[in-house]
């Protein structure tokens, strides 16, 4: 109890101490305490995904960045920072957001030559420190994906771009790419043929495609002395300060990070951007565009701790519980399926692992309603499209069309039966294991472990920290790791042609001249493969051919097994009767920008008060 009562006492003087500097300064608006999931500390969002942070972070050397450090709810903050040109609503249905508004343009020349483009118009805002958000931002996010010495597996969403591929190849120059700006605030794109533009407004919808400034991503690394520090390429290093320090960052969405806590698992602070929409020209409310004016997002409390403040009134959202609470609560919990699966994912270099038998034998001895019981509100993974991936259009599901293609139930003797099929008694496997996240990645590590030893394996468990896992993973040192497979869009497409050589967006070594396409991060590829994944984008998206080839991929994938799909990560969180205006997206996060507390003055009074 005593915990308990300096828990909230610290609110609640985080409340008083931040809302009086607020009301001296003539009422800025609320100050609402949220507890949200596992803390980021990387705000790249062309590594959203990943959630990757090291301070031997070397911006030069991009090849090593993955989805290793994946987790299901990255994106959850960061769409609250950035605003891309589209985005997607709760319903599924694509709205302008930086986008004010677009035509398409096709015609033939003298020559019969057949131009197909779309030309965009921003809408004006500007960045959190003032700067306006132009086209070239968003120019300059589109080259840096289709980087060839950048992984980005989110590549194939741009690859309707006259050129794109051969960039990604490194076959031409990404100044030849079709994309152009003819004055600040409109964007020129050309196709390589006649297309669906609106499935390519939808990509454009994808969390990762927000406009980003160059001169912030490309700042030189200096030392103390301001000369240049270089990478291991013998080029000068970039600084990653813009994307992990709340002094250097830019934010073009509504708010933006007032303060990060040098120490892990503390909090942070995030305050309304005052030049979101605004016009200069105009005197307007502060709160015209957004509502609330600072966000403390809590990283430091368990959570049975979580749940009392909640109960106690200081803490007015949240978005983690134990999985007791989950149970008790679940009645106020809005709850929707994600876009990730749970997976343990294969380095199949090493040679005990090149053998898809032992790769099956290992998945078929997992129990999935098991392994879900380690993240709560997960379900046993069926496959690994998950649930939310859309079917044919919004509202239809592709899992629940196609079904499984793997067994929930764990069958040891089936694995064994493999294993001695294929000539394999045993071995040494290493699961590598984050101890940075709430997810309880140690608990599922241990069950597998049990379930693997009954095959005849030595297993060990290697926990660690960001920058020790993310070394040991950079040296192969690894047999299996943990990652939440995440898709970049709502089609299942996404999901598993990273798998094909072609789509991977794994970066080439440039450095070497070696332009040869590479497997993405687990190291798979079948030649099979590949001309599933080709054919599947040979049919329109949404269309019951493209996903009737897909299925034909994903069952060939689950055969091979590079990757064992664990469990299908579920969204919920709860608000206080206090909050309204939260809303739905179609991605995991929320549009907070018109989030009210009601009679939040009162309340800071009472506050002060106490």
């Amino acid at each position: 109890m005593k915990k308990l009562a300096a828990l909230i006492l610290c609110l609640v003087m985080v409340l008083a101490v931040f809302a009086s500097c607020a009301m001296d300064e003539d009422d800025k608006g609320a100050i609402v305490n949220m507890y949200l999931f596992n803390e980021i500390r990387c705000f790249d969002p062309l590594y959203a995904y990943t959630n990757e942070v090291s301070t031997e972070y070397d911006a030069t050397d991009e090849v090593f960045q993955t989805k290793l450090y994946a987790n299901a709810e990255s994106v959850e903050l960061l769409g609250l920072l950035y605003d891309g040109l589209f985005k997607l609503d709760a319903n599924g249905k694509v709205k302008k957001a930086l986008c004010k508004n677009y035509t398409i343009e096709e015609k033939t020349d003298d020559e019969q030559v057949t131009t197909y483009k779309m030309i965009i118009t921003l809408n004006e805002t500007r960045w959190s420190d003032g700067t306006p958000v132009q086209a070239n931002d968003f120019i300059f996010t589109v080259k840096r994906i289709l980087d060839p010495g950048i992984s980005c597996d989110a590549a194939p969403l741009l690859y309707d771009i006259k050129y794109a591929r051969e960039v990604k190849a490194g076959d031409i120059s990404r100044d030849r790419l079709g994309i152009s700006t003819p004055d600040p605030y409109t964007i020129e794109i050309e196709f390589e043929e006649n297309h669906d533009y609106d499935q390519f407004i939808e990509n454009l919808a994808s969390p990762i495609l927000v406009p980003l400034r160059e001169n912030k991503v490309n700042k030189p690394l200096t030392d103390e002395k301001g000369e240049l520090i270089y990478g291991n390429n013998g080029l000068p290093a970039l600084s990653a300060d813009w994307s992990t320090t709340a002094t250097a960052l830019v934010c073009s969405g509504p708010f933006f990070i007032r303060k990060i806590d040098s120490t892990l698992g503390q909090e942070m602070v995030l305050e309304r951007n005052k030049y979101y929409y605004s016009d200069p020209d105009k005197e307007e409310r502060v709160d015209k565009y957004v509502t609330p004016y600072r966000i403390i997002v809590h990283f430091d409390f368990s959570l049975d701790q979580v749940l009392a403040a909640y109960n106690e009134g200081t803490l007015f959202y949240v978005g983690a519980l134990t999985k007791e609470a989950f149970a008790e609560y679940e009645s106020s919990l809005k709850i929707k399926d994600e876009l990730s699966t749970g997976c343990y994912m294969f380095n199949t270099q090493k040679e005990l692992f090149q053998n898809p038998a032992v790769r099956r034998a290992l998945s078929l001895a997992l129990d999935r309603s098991v392994m879900a019981g380690f993240i709560t509100a997960s379900l046993p993974a069926t496959g690994l499209v998950p649930k939310a991936a859309y079917d044919t259009k919004f509202g239809t599901s592709y899992r629940d069309h196609y079904g499984a293609v793997i067994n929930t139930e764990a069958d040891v003797a089936a694995a064994k039966e493999a294993l001695k099929s294929a000539g394999v008694s045993g071995g040494d496997i290493k699961i590598l294991v984050r101890n940075f996240t709430a997810n309880n990645e140690l608990g599922m590590a241990e069950y597998a472990k049990g379930q693997w030893e009954q095959l005849g394996f030595k297993v060990t468990i290697d926990e660690r920290g960001r920058n020790r896992f993310q070394a040991i993973f950079n040296d192969g040192d690894y047999d299996i790791v943990y990652t939440d497979w995440q898709t970049y869009t709502v089609r299942p497409f996404s999901v598993l042609a990273p798998f094909s050589i072609y789509y991977s967006g794994t970066a080439l070594d440039t450095e070497h001249h070696n332009y040869d396409p590479k497997p993405n991060v687990t190291g798979y590829s079948n030649p099979g493969y590949d001309d599933l994944i080709k054919e599947a984008e040979s049919f329109k998206e949404g269309s019951r051919e493209r996903n009737d080839k897909l299925y034909e991929a994903e069952k060939m994938l689950m055969e091979d097994m590079p990757i064992i799909p664990l469990v299908f990560w579920r969204d919920y969180y709860m608000t206080s009767r206090q909050i309204s205006n939260v809303k739905d997206t179609g991605y995991t996060y929320r549009n907070l920008t018109k989030m009210s507390l009601a009679h939040y003055k009162d309340y800071i009074t009472t506050a002060e008060e106490d």
